[in-house]
Formats: structure tokens, C-alpha cells, sequence
């Protein structure tokens, strides 16, 4: 994990920019999880059609269609994560005062959400072909680990910089 170095504003008026771009970065954040979210849901319905399908041509295409779209969502999800990085935790601790242990926690659980989405892909590539029934089940399972801790992490996040933020605005800041 590495540490999130707060940005050091020298004056009244860059502070108060800085303030700004944070406010910004939150309304950022609720927007690209909103839009991670539905990316999230299709990943998860895919898995689920993959994991019920039982014809071996069907399930094929299934497979292909749900690697694609998780290929897609890695993409998606990789983007956002490196704008958290170099962009909303450097303001967050800058504005919160600490590199907070909570950014720590975050990224933890998404490096390990993306863990379960390289284990799908690892396990898919590898895989036999025809892939078998079994075999598509227990890939699917390390999606739907993935789902699990992506929908819980969107939620967590966002109900944290938002609390942190309101509290602040409590106390004039």
C-alpha cells in the first residue's frame, strides 16, 4: 500500500480551490460508482448465465460473452482506481488531515476484488475447450466473490468521504 502525501496549499485562495476540487471529486465518485455499478450488475447476470448454462455450445458463447464484458469492466474499473489514486485520496488527506488507515482498507478490498476477476480470466484462458459445466461453475464463483466485495466497497466508500465531508461542513470548514 503506499502512502497518500497530502497536497499542500500555501495560500487562503488555493485551499479554498483545493476544497473545491474535493467537493468535485466526491460528486466524481458517486458518479463513476453509479456507473460501475450497472457495469457490476451486467458482470454479475453474465456470471449467473454462464453458471446456469448446461449446453456446452451455449454455455461457450455464454463464456465468451461474460469474458469480454469482464475484460471491459476491468478496463472501467482500473481507470477509476488509478484517478482515486493520484487524484480524490491526495485531496481527501489533505483536507481529513492523515493518510486515514480507511484508504488503506479501500484499496485492500479492491486489490482483492480484482484478484477474483484475474482468477475468472487465468482459470477461462486456461481452460480446456469445451469448457465443462463444473468447470464454468466454479470459475463463475470467483466473479461473484468479486461482485460481493466491489458492490459492498462503491457503498463504503462513498458513505465514508461523504460523512467526512459533512462532518467537516459541521464545523465550518
Amino acid at each position: 500500500m503506499k502512502t497518500h502525501e497530502p497536497l499542500t496549499p500555501r495560500t487562503a485562495p488555493e485551499a479554498a480551490a483545493l476544497w473545491n476540487r474535493l467537493d468535485d471529486a466526491i460528486m466524481r465518485v458517486r458518479t463513476e460508482h453509479a456507473q460501475l455499478q450497472d457495469g457490476l450488475q451486467r458482470l454479475y447476470e453474465a456470471a449467473c448465465a454462464a453458471r446456469s448454462e448446461e449446453d456446452p455450445r451455449l454455455l461457450s458463447d455464454k463464456l465468451t460473452v461474460l469474458a469480454a464484458t469482464v475484460r471491459e469492466y476491468k478496463r472501467q474499473l482500473n481507470a477509476h482506481s488509478e484517478w482515486e489514486e493520484t487524484e480524490l485520496f491526495p485531496l481527501a488527506v489533505w483536507y481529513f488531515g492523515n493518510d486515514m488507515d480507511v484508504f488503506t482498507l479501500m484499496e485492500q478490498e479492491h486489490e482483492l476484488a480484482e484478484h477474483h476477476i484475474d482468477v475468472f480470466l487465468e482459470q477461462l484462458d486456461q481452460a480446456p475447450r469445451p469448457v465443462r459445466h463444473e468447470d464454468a461453475v466454479r470459475m463463475a464463483s470467483s466473479l461473484l466473490q468479486a461482485y460481493a466485495l466491489l458492490k459492498n466497497h462503491f457503498k463504503e466508500e462513498e458513505e465514508i468521504l461523504v460523512a467526512f465531508a459533512d462532518q467537516s461542513n459541521g464545523y465550518g470548514f
